[in-house]
Formats: C-alpha cells, sequence, structure tokens
C-alpha cells in the first residue's frame, strides 16, 4: 500500500489555528480501497491542534484518486487563504506525486486536471454522486437530520416520545447511523459531554422503536465506534493501570476529562469508601494523578519556553537560514506548534506582514530540516512515497549503502507507532517495506 504523507497548511476547525502538520494528502482507493470511507466518516487527517489541544479533522489540502470511476478531485480549502500561485503549486505537487506512484498504463490525462473544490462537503457530494447517490438521497438525510435536531431539542421525555411517535417512519438504520457518526465525530474532537449526550440521546431512543438495539450495534460496528472513554472509564482504567507507563499515557490521553467535576467525584468515591484502606487506595489515586499531570505541564511549559526563545533567536538573526542550520537540532514539534501559534496571534491581531513572514519563516526551515535530514531518514521518508513493491524495491536497491540492521529497526519501530496511532495501513505498507530492507541488509552486514 502506498502511503503518501506531507507538511502541508492546516486549519484547525476547533479554533481557527493555522498550523503546519504532517498528514496525509493524497487518498487514492488503489492503494487504499477503505480511503473512501474513511473520508465519507471524517476519519482522515485527525491532528491535534497546538493551539487549542483539541483533536479534530483538519482543514488541510487534499487529492482523491479513484481510477474506476476516473475521478481526480482536488480539495484547497478556502479558509486556508492561499495565493492562486501557491494553491496551484500544492494541486501540481499533489498530482505529480499520485502519478510518480502509479503504473504507466493508469497515468491518464484526467490527472492532470483534477476538479477542485474549496468546499469539502462539495467534493464529497461529487464522489457521491459517481457512486450514484442521487440528489434525492442525500434529501432523505438531511429529511432524518432535521428529525434528529427535534429530538435532540425536546426539552422532557414525554415531549421525546411524542416526537418518536410522530417521525417513527424516519427512525430507521440510516437514522441510527447518522446519530452514532454525530458521536463519533464529536468524540474526535474531544468533546466528551456532547459525545455522551448523543450517546444517551440514540440508546433512549432505541428502547422506543423496534429494532432499536440491533440497529445501534449495527451502526458501531459498521462505524468502529466502539466504547468511548468516559469520567468514569478512566477512573476505572487508572486504577488498573499495571505500569507507570500506562498511567502517564492515561493522564495524557485524557487530559480533557480531568476536570474539577472529575475529582469531585472521584473526592465523593472517597467519602463513600466502605472502609478506610478503600479511601487510601483512592486518596493515593488523587494524589498520583495531580502530581503527574502537575510534571506533565511542566514539562510542556518548559518544552514550549525553549521553542519560543528558538523562534525569537532565528528571527532576530542576520542570517536565518544560517541560524536555523545551527539549532537544527532543536527543531522538533513543538517549535512548529509554537510557530503556528505565533502566526495565529499575528493573523487575530490583523498583523497581516507579521503572519507573511513567520508563514515564509516556516518554509524556509522546512527546507533546512529537509536538507539536514540524514540518509537514512530522508530515504524512509521516500519510501513512504514509493508504491508496493516495484517502486520500494527499486529505491532500496539505489540506496543499498545506508540499508543495514539499524535501517531496518528503524522502519520496524516506525510500523510499531504508526499501529499505535491508529494507522494500521500505512504501518503495513512499512512492515512490508521492512522486510524488502532486511534482504538487502543481511549481505552488507556480513560483507
Amino acid at each position: 500500500m502506498m502511503a503518501t504523507r506531507q507538511v502541508v497548511p492546516a486549519l484547525c476547525p476547533q479554533c481557527g489555528s493555522r498550523f503546519m502538520a504532517s498528514l496525509d494528502n493524497i487518498l487514492d482507493l488503489g492503494s487504499d480501497p477503505s480511503a473512501k470511507t474513511k473520508l465519507l466518516q471524517g476519519q482522515v487527517n485527525i491532528a491535534q491542534c497546538p493551539q487549542c489541544g483539541q483533536q479534530a479533522a483538519m482543514n488541510a489540502p487534499l487529492l482523491y484518486h479513484d481510477a474506476e470511476n476516473e475521478l481526480a478531485l482536488a480539495y484547497v480549502p478556502n479558509e486556508l487563504g492561499l495565493h492562486n500561485n501557491d494553491q496551484q503549486k500544492i494541486i501540481g505537487d499533489m498530482s505529480n506525486a499520485l502519478l510518480n506512484s502509479l503504473p504507466m498504463e493508469q497515468r491518464k490525462g484526467y490527472l492532470l486536471t483534477p476538479q477542485i473544490f474549496i468546499n469539502l462537503e462539495r467534493m464529497i457530494e461529487e464522489i457521491l454522486k459517481a457512486d450514484g447517490i442521487t440528489p434525492e438521497t442525500l434529501a432523505k438525510q438531511k429529511v432524518k437530520a432535521q428529525v434528529l435536531d427535534k429530538l435532540i431539542r425536546a426539552t422532557d421525555e414525554e415531549t421525546l416520545k411524542s416526537l418518536v411517535k410522530e417521525n417513527e417512519a424516519e427512525l430507521d438504520y440510516e437514522f441510527f447511523r447518522i446519530m452514532t457518526a454525530s458521536a463519533r465525530a464529536a468524540y474526535a474532537e474531544g468533546q466528551m459531554e456532547a459525545t455522551q449526550a448523543m450517546l444517551a440521546l440514540r440508546n433512549l431512543i432505541a428502547e422506543m422503536v423496534p429494532n432499536g438495539a440491533e440497529m445501534v450495534s449495527q451502526a458501531n460496528t459498521e462505524l468502529g465506534f466502539g466504547e468511548t472513554l468516559t469520567p468514569e472509564k478512566l477512573l476505572e482504567k487508572l486504577l488498573a493501570s499495571e505500569s507507570d507507563e500506562e498511567f502517564e499515557a492515561l493522564v495524557a490521553n485524557g487530559r480533557p476529562l480531568l476536570d474539577y467535576n472529575f475529582f469531585q467525584q472521584l473526592t465523593k468515591q472517597i467519602e463513600a469508601a466502605p472502609d478506610s484502606d478503600a479511601a487510601a487506595k483512592l486518596e493515593q489515586l488523587r494524589s498520583r494523578i495531580l502530581d503527574t499531570s502537575a510534571r506533565q505541564d511542566e514539562v510542556a511549559r518548559k518544552a514550549i519556553e525553549k521553542a519560543a526563545n528558538l523562534l525569537k533567536t532565528i528571527l532576530q538573526a542576520e542570517d536565518p537560514r544560517e541560524a536555523a542550520k545551527q539549532h537544527i537540532d532543536e527543531v522538533d514539534d513543538m517549535f512548529f506548534s509554537v510557530l503556528s501559534a505565533n502566526i495565529q496571534q499575528a493573523r487575530s491581531e490583523k498583523q497581516e506582514a507579521a503572519a507573511t513572514r513567520l508563514e515564509q519563516l516556516g518554509a524556509m526551515i522546512m527546507e533546512v530540516v529537509q536538507e539536514n535530514m540524514p540518509p537514512a531518514v530522508r530515504l524512509l521518508n521516500q519510501l513512504l512515497q514509493e508504491k508496493y513493491p516495484e517502486g520500494t524495491q527499486q529505491l532500496l536497491e539505489a540506496n543499498r549503502a545506508v540499508i543495514n540492521e539499524d535501517f531496518v529497526g528503524a522502519m520496524n519501530e516506525l510500523a510499531k507507532q504508526m499501529d499505535e496511532a491508529g494507522q494500521s495501513d500505512v504501518a503495513q505498507h512499512v512492515r512490508q517495506v521492512a522486510e524488502q530492507a532486511s534482504q538487502l541488509a543481511g549481505p552488507i552486514a556480513a560483507s
């Protein structure tokens, strides 16, 4: 499977922050047949905004390719405010990357002139249209969404029951699928209260209609939306954690839930504990959570301060490119997060010249980063964009000098990280290429 990722400008739909993010910028159904489903379900390019900290589907450039329908669609969000030349360059880069990944017989003319969309909803409508999903079908979905809006606004259970009875004809599987997708989207954006409210309403409605439980279960299975992390479940997991690493990860990942209400509920459990030992265990847990979150906050604060100082150093240097080269080892994800936050602040204060300068600085630093990548790292990035097995094998053989056991180990470690991040398709691609590389590393190591 060919995975194409690129650092592209992104816009957080939650707070409007602009930043550079490493995201999938090409969805090719030939390489990943599940890509369409992921796009339609809002599962593409989920990233964490450096400004507000929320995880959400980012507004970022995207090229969609469906060879069966000869469909090439380019999405460049209007909100990014890109100049026409910049927009055309991004589309051109994506199109060239796609063309280079395809066999010669699949490189057709329509790929050179993809339809351009500035609105993702319009592009999705075009995708559905190619699949024969008519405007009438979309209109029916709109009606169900309107029914859902009425049910959400019900102020008491009697009103809800009345609305359910009145709209029973619309409360079919597609309706519960829409509710489940809405809950999933809220969960992906870290909106825990909205997620729980939607799921509670869904389950209540399901009890009022025939086969409601079965339709809910089917929607969960189709959308891959299982157990959600609630304050109660987070507490259970923290109590059951078996290592410091697991505990640290739970505190970090569940941070949006660790608010005043969480600790208030924990305090109530301590007060209601059946005996002193149980109370002491919960008190120790509370202290450990507070200590861990405080320590993580301090680490984050120091990292932000360090990145801010580095940005200031490069900005004030007589030769910013040279300064970036001298401090290249200090340029990390936090640095780009701070840079993005500064760009957003400049724009919010109508300081367009400053924002433009910072964006240009970011582009220059990305160039320096790529120039200074070790040969093995550059090769790894290139392999992620090549088609397996022919393209990757050819690239590996052309770079035999940098392939050794360490390189293969790094690829396997990357595959593990991709699995943990939920990017199983990318992980599979990396493992396949790692196997190819291991066959070349053996003779080198023995020589």
